[in-house]
């Protein structure tokens, strides 16, 4: 069975996102100290917090002038993400959507603007973005463990970034599947990192869903 693994690192407080609406700053300076694991057991995804901090090193990636990436595919368990992306000269532009359920937890359906894409290895990109739209956001989260902090912030609320990672294999028919890290990160500020220093070895590649979903990047 596949396991879904979801991150979220936070520590400063928001608003309840009420359904479509919108967001127009985000650029407020907020901590990451506190981290949402989502693990998939018996097809549901339960939800655990712990304790952790991002690494601050400095990003390694390939240094790319002009970097291009879109998909639409079946995703964690049910779930469904469609993603655009470009960095050029001209900066970062595109568009987002996600939407995932966690069983009776709820489910969430969020639009988000494209921050940051980065190439981390060959037709292998991360894909950052902040949430601009909550079409839907229906999860109760559980209270966190004793002694882990209480997260400040909705993982699908306004404003929270989100990170995942896809993998490219080629086109054609005799091209394996298109793959997705199985883990995504919500928190509540920018990745220093753009994404890449986040703790992406707690999942490994996982193929999508469906054998007519695809993943296109062009690096």
């Amino acid at each position: 069975m596949k396991k879904l693994i979801i991150l979220m690192t936070c520590s400063l407080t928001l608003l309840t996102a009420c359904s479509k609406e919108e967001v127009t700053n985000v650029a407020e300076e907020r901590d990451t100290n506190a981290i949402y694991i989502v693990k998939n057991a018996n097809g549901i995804n339960n939800l655990d917090v712990v304790s952790t901090k991002e690494s601050q090193s400095k990003v390694t990636s390939k240094d790319r002038s002009s970097l291009n990436a879109h998909g639409k595919f079946g995703a964690f368990n049910g779930g469904a993400v469609s993603f655009s992306g470009a960095q050029n000269g001209g900066g970062t532009h595109g568009s987002a959507e996600v939407q995932i359920t966690f069983g009776p937890f709820g489910s969430a359906r969020v639009i988000m603007q494209t921050e940051s894409l980065i190439s981390v290895g060959d037709n292998e990109v991360i894909y950052g973005g902040y949430i601009t739209q909550v079409l839907e956001n229906t999860i109760m989260f559980p209270p966190p463990p004793p002694g882990a902090p209480t997260p400040a912030c909705d993982p699908f609320d306004l404003g929270t970034y989100t990170y995942f990672r896809v993998l490219d294999n080629g086109q054609g028919s005799s091209a394996p599947s298109d793959q997705y890290r199985g883990v995504i990160f919500n928190q509540c500020n920018s990745s220093s990192s753009l994404g890449e220093d986040l703790p992406w070895f707690f999942a490994g590649d996982v193929d999508v869903e469906n054998s007519t979903d695809k993943i296109k990047v062009n690096d």
